[in-house]
């Protein structure tokens, strides 16, 4: 169970704040829910059942864990699908089931492929959200601010490639 000022990763939202814990109405009973607030998008508030085990809820990763993710390299041609569904499903996949492993291999490769302007219009919508997910997390461990953050994570990222 979380705490109120607690900070959590939200799957696919990124990580919020908890702001509150208190009791809803969902579907005729009442529930305690835990209040999110996206600490990206700070105007985006979320209800999500405390007692619910697909809450999707977490604790943020520890700063060695973070560490540990940026070094993990992409197998190109295990992503390189050109079969869109598929390439869609292992997107979402990583996103909604929070594989950090496999998010930061697809962005290091979706960076590589949109440096060489290789990138789908729906590859690179996809980055955009799973930089969000992943890299409000990696911010917050590291004391960054989430914006400043973003515009050096290519940098950060070139270390490893």
């Amino acid at each position: 169970m979380f705490s109120i000022n607690d900070k959590v990763v939200h799957s696919p939202e990124g990580v919020c704040t908890v702001e509150d814990i208190c009791e809803m109405q969902i579907d005729n009973k009442t529930r305690m829910v835990y209040m999110l607030r996206s600490v990206v998008k700070h105007d985006k508030v979320l209800y999500i059942p405390v007692d619910s085990h697909k809450n999707h809820l977490r604790r943020l990763k520890t700063r060695e864990e973070i560490e540990q993710i940026l070094t993990i390299e992409p197998d190109e041609v295990q992503f390189l699908s050109q079969n869109i569904n598929k390439r869609a499903n292992i997107q979402n996949h990583a996103i909604y089931e929070d594989d950090s492993v496999m998010l930061i291999k697809l962005i290091k490769l979706y960076i590589r492929r949109k440096e060489q302007s290789k990138l789908s219009l729906g590859d690179k919508n996809w980055l955009k959200k799973a930089e969000q997910f992943l890299f409000s997390e990696i911010a917050e461990v590291l004391e960054c601010e989430y914006n400043a953050f973003l515009q050096n994570s290519h940098r950060i990222y070139a270390i490893h490639f």
